[in-house]
């Protein structure tokens, strides 16, 4: 009987532990979702995983998996979502985008600034999720249903 409830315990710890990581995200999905009903000032484009990287200083293998879309360079709007195991690294990597694009935006489009100031840059699991948009709370809500 003993060796049952030890036994029980065991399975049960390695099967919490297993569930630290959070929910999987299909990153593809999420970023087609948020693309489709997000609000963007314009139609954004889908650029590579090593451009995304290098705009946000990622080193190399700090990510496993990226998806990123933005607009034209007189709009700050952009989908970005990483999937990584140092999320803590990469979300301090996306706070220096944004504020970095902040700076630039301050003297070059400063309408576009407001944007910048109500983001969304979100840790869910294993993941990254940065989303500049013109109605914050309508990306969440979509950022919501895909990793809730």
């Amino acid at each position: 009987m003993k060796k049952l409830v030890f036994g029980l315990a065991a399975v049960m710890m390695c099967v919490s532990l297993a569930g630290c990581g959070g929910k999987a995200v299909d990153i593809n999905e999420l970023a087609s979702a948020l693309s489709s009903d997000g609000k963007f000032a314009e139609q954004l484009t889908e650029v590579s995983s090593d451009i995304a990287e290098k705009r946000y200083m990622i080193s190399d293998g700090e990510v496993e998996e990226c998806v990123s879309y933005t607009g034209t360079p007189a709009v700050v709007d952009e989908i970005t979502i990483f999937k990584t195991s140092d999320t803590e690294s990469v979300k301090e990597k996306a706070e220096q985008h944004i504020e970095k694009q902040k700076t630039t935006y301050t003297s070059y489009a400063p309408n576009e600034v407001s944007k910048l100031d109500d983001c969304v840059v979100e840790t869910v699991g294993d993941y990254v999720i940065v989303c500049v948009s013109e109605d914050s709370s309508s990306v969440q809500s979509i950022i919501d249903q895909y990793t809730k």
